[in-house]
C-alpha cells in the first residue's frame, strides 16, 4: 500500500466517520462485549476491588487493546475483513498494544505526581496548561498503534517526524473531532432529555446510559481507531507481510 504525498488529516477523519458508519453493525458486535466487560470491571472495583488500583486500569486497557487491534486491521486490512475466521483476539498484538498505552499513563503519573510536588496545589491555568501539554505530548506516538496491530515495522522516532511535519492540521482536526463529538452527544441527549421530562428520570437514566454504553461510546471510539489506521496508511504505508 503506496503513503500518499499529501495528507490530510482532515480528510482522514471524514473517512473514518464514514468507514465507521458504513460497517455500523460489525462494529457495535464487536464492541458491546467490550463494554459489558469494562461495566463489570467497574462492578468489581466498587464492590470487590475497592483497595486495588492498578487492576481495573490494566484490565481496561487490555479490553481497549483488544478491540482496537480488530478495528485497525478490520479498517485497512480487506482480507481479514472478509475472513469468516476474523473476530477478537487476545494475543502478543494485544500485549503490546497495551503495554505501550500503560507506559504513557505510567510516564503521565510521575510527571503529574513530580509537577504536583514542584507546584504544590498549582493555579488551574498551571495545571490546564500541564493536562493539554500531556495531551500533546501523546500525538507523537499515536502511530505506533496501528504499526503493532497491522505487524508493521516499529519506528518511534521516525513516526515522530511524520507526525510533527503535520502537527498543526492534525492538532486542529483532533480539536474538530472533539467538537464533532460533543456535538453528537448534545444531538442524542438532548432529545433524551425532553423525554425525561415526559417520561420520568428513571426511565431516562437508564434510556441515556444504554444508548451512551452501547451506541455512542463505540461508534466514537472506532471512528477514532479508524482515523489512526488511515492516518497510518496515508503518511507511512504498509509493508509486504512476510511468511
Amino acid at each position: 500500500m503506496e503513503m500518499r504525498a499529501d495528507i490530510r488529516p482532515t480528510a482522514a477523519l471524514l473517512e473514518a466517520f464514514r468507514f465507521v458508519i458504513d460497517h455500523r453493525w460489525p462494529c457495535l458486535i464487536r464492541a458491546v462485549p467490550i463494554v459489558i466487560m469494562t461495566g463489570f470491571i467497574a462492578w468489581l472495583e466498587t464492590n470487590i476491588l475497592a483497595r486495588t488500583e492498578f487492576f481495573p486500569l490494566v484490565m481496561n486497557e487490555i479490553l481497549y487493546a483488544i478491540f482496537a487491534v480488530y478495528w485497525h486491521r478490520y479498517t485497512l486490512l480487506e482480507e481479514d475483513r472478509l475472513s469468516p475466521d476474523f473476530g477478537l483476539h487476545f494475543g502478543i498484538r494485544e500485549i503490546k498494544f497495551a503495554a505501550v498505552m500503560l507506559l504513557y499513563v505510567l510516564v503521565t503519573y510521575v510527571l503529574a505526581t513530580a509537577f504536583l510536588a514542584a507546584m504544590g496545589t498549582g493555579s488551574a491555568s498551571s495545571i490546564l496548561i500541564f493536562i493539554i501539554a500531556l495531551g500533546l505530548a501523546f500525538l507523537p506516538i499515536i502511530l505506533m498503534f496501528p504499526a503493532i496491530a497491522l505487524d508493521q515495522p516499529l519506528r518511534p522516532g521516525y513516526f515522530a517526524r511524520r507526525i510533527f511535519e503535520i502537527f498543526l492540521p492534525l492538532l486542529g482536526t483532533v480539536l474538530l473531532g472533539i467538537v464533532a463529538a460533543v456535538g453528537l452527544y448534545l444531538l442524542i441527549f438532548l432529545p433524551l432529555g425532553l423525554l425525561a421530562i415526559l417520561m420520568g428520570t428513571t426511565f431516562a437514566e437508564i434510556l441515556v446510559s444504554v444508548v451512551a454504553s452501547f451506541l455512542v461510546m463505540p461508534l466514537v471510539l472506532a471512528v477514532s481507531v479508524s482515523f489512526v489506521s488511515f492516518l497510518y496508511r496515508d503518511m507511512i504505508g504498509l509493508a509486504p507481510q512476510t511468511a
